[in-house]
Parts: structure tokens; sequence; C-alpha cells
């Protein structure tokens, strides 16, 4: 598997994810201990930790990297909270481990070993390796877990398609996932090269919606006019999506942004229509006009052959001139 990029900072994008994050992760905090049947543990799986580094103009460290916002509500929670950090860059990891290091004192943590930290209700390991190789082992029913998978783009996505299935099939029942992506026109759909990357996602949507617990659903939530087409993907309880649409719409409005929400389960349709114009070029979509819903359940190899076929079609010759009024150019009196 290739290593991941370097870290990436998108300027108020990054800040307005970190303000959602910031937000979901205190509501893990907050409503927690007040459900009918109330985990005895919280498990946070950051899948893409980067470096924990927050630029000067980013704010502060505990708002402004996903390792920070986990260490600061974990110090701040009732219940016990176990997080599990992963960094696929060697390089990175480095400069992770010594940023935790740096940090996690302020927040009541003191190292225990090479990549292990510990407060009075909450444990930290850090891991040099790639996010989709997470092991779910520890995993108890009665956990409720969360989990980020952020990648520097869709094509470096850590969430293996099975995450979700696994995660109930150790019958926990309290389970939300966060995941960013983002699919930029001029980066990612510039080049032929990146199509079946692209076009896999579509198989790792199938994978959560095939396997979705009829009590969970999934948010996609794209930013409106956003030349880097980013959007994001929120697995949660049916019970939240108001909370979760509210947080989302707040997190953008600070920077005169917006964004369309759209849920799985009651817009099965345009959810959809989002993830296509989300993951594909314009000249892709057209090529596939009117046989969307065929094109989603086809298998990988059809979709790109359905693409290609329309590509390389000839282009139709211009309509010939059908009146049989000769051509005047001067005007017509009245």
């Amino acid at each position: 598997m290739p290593k991941r990029m370097d870290v990436g900072r998108s300027g108020w994008r990054t800040q307005a994810k970190h303000k959602m994050l910031n937000q979901l992760i205190g509501q893990e905090v907050g409503a927690s201990r007040y459900l009918r049947k109330a985990p005895r543990r919280l498990v946070w799986f950051d899948l893409t930790a980067g470096d924990g580094a927050v630029p000067v103009a980013d704010g502060e460290w505990h708002r402004g990297c996903s390792p920070g916002v986990l260490a600061y509500h974990a110090s701040k929670s009732a219940i016990p909270v176990t997080i599990y950090l992963h960094e696929i860059n060697p390089d990175t990891y480095v400069r992770l481990l010594a940023n935790l290091e740096d940090r996690l004192p302020t927040f009541g943590f003191t190292r225990m070993g090479e990549h292990r930290w510990d407060a009075e209700r909450a444990v930290i390991r850090v891991f040099n390796k790639s996010g989709s190789d997470a092991s779910i082992d520890m995993l108890r029913p009665s956990d409720a877990v969360f989990l980020i998978n952020d990648p520097n783009a869709i094509t470096e996505w850590a969430m293996r398609p099975t995450f979700s299935r696994e995660i109930s099939t150790r019958n926990v029942g309290y389970f939300r996932g966060f995941t960013t992506m983002g699919c930029n026109a001029s980066g990612l759909k510039r080049s032929k090269g990146t199509r079946r990357g692209r076009i896999e996602l579509f198989d790792r949507m199938a994978a959560l919606q095939n396997t979705l617990p009829r009590y969970r659903d999934l948010c996609f939530a794209a930013i409106i006019r956003d030349r880097d087409q980013w959007a994001y993907l929120i697995e949660t309880s049916d019970k939240w999506r108001p909370k979760t649409e509210d947080l989302i719409r707040s997190a953008f409005q600070k920077y005169g942004r917006d964004a369309t929400v759209t849920w799985y389960r009651n817009e099965e349709a345009r959810f959809r229509g989002d993830m296509l114009r989300l993951f594909l070029t314009q000249a892709e979509l057209r090529g596939i006009r009117g046989q969307e819903k065929h094109w989603v359940t086809a298998s990988l190899d059809e979709r790109i052959e359905m693409i290609s076929a329309f590509e390389d079609a000839p282009v139709p010759l211009p309509p010939e001139q059908m009146s049989i009024w000769a051509i005047d150019d001067e005007e017509t009196p009245a």
C-alpha cells in the first residue's frame, strides 16, 4: 500500500472540519452517559491522525487537529475513553509523537511508553501503520465507538469497507463515523489515471449501505460552490439527524459557506446523485446520463467500460438546415 501523502492544510475548510469534529466528539461525551443503556467505555479510532501540528492561524491545538480534539474531550469525559491513533507515514508518525509529547501533559496525560499516554480516565495509543489495518479485537458490546477517516484525498481512504459491519458483528450498538471526501476538479479529476480509484469509492459506499443497521443512516454533506469539491460522510443514529444537520451548517456559517445535506435512507436518489457529482467529471456524468442507477450497481469494470464507450464514440455531425426558407441577412420589414 502506498504511503499516505504528507499532511495537508486547506484553510477555512480545515477549520470548519475541525469545528464539526469538535462538536461531534462533544456530543459523544455529553450524551453517552444519559443513553438508555449507557456505554461503559468510549473507543475512538483516528485512522489518519497526521502529525498533530496546528498552524498558528488555525488556533488552539485542542481545536485545530484531530488528535488534539480527541485528547481534550477524553480528558473531560466522565466515562473512560481509549483512543487509537494511526498514521501510516513514518516521518509524519515521528512528528506526531513529538507533538503529543509536547501537548498532552496540558490535558493531564503522562507518557507510559514509546507510544502510549495515560490520564485519569483515558488512554491514548499511537500506531505507525495504515488505519485500514486497525484492529477491533479489543471491542466489547458495552463500548461506544467513534471513527475518523480523514485522508488527503478520497483515493487514500483508510477505512476498510467492512469496518462498520465488523463493529456490528461484535454487538457494539453505538457507533458513529466521520469521513472527509475530497475530489478536486483540478487534481484528481484531471487525469484518467485516477478514474479507477475514484470509481472504486462507489463500491466502498455500497459496502457501507448494504451493512448499515436499520437504526443508523448515512449523511452526505457537500460544500456548496467549493472549487476543491470537498464533502463529508457521517454515519450516525437516525435519531441524530436534526442535530447532525445543525452542526454541519453551523460549522460553515462562520466562513460564509453552506453545505447540502442528504440522508441515504430518506433521499436515496438524491444521495446517489450527490455522490456521482462529487466522484465523477462532467464528461463522465454525460457518459452515463439516464443510466445512473444501473451504473452504480454494475461491476467496476462495467462502469469503466460504459464511460469509455461514450468517450470513444465519434462526435455526431451537426444537424442539417431543415428550413425551406432562404436565409435573409436583412431584417424583414414589419
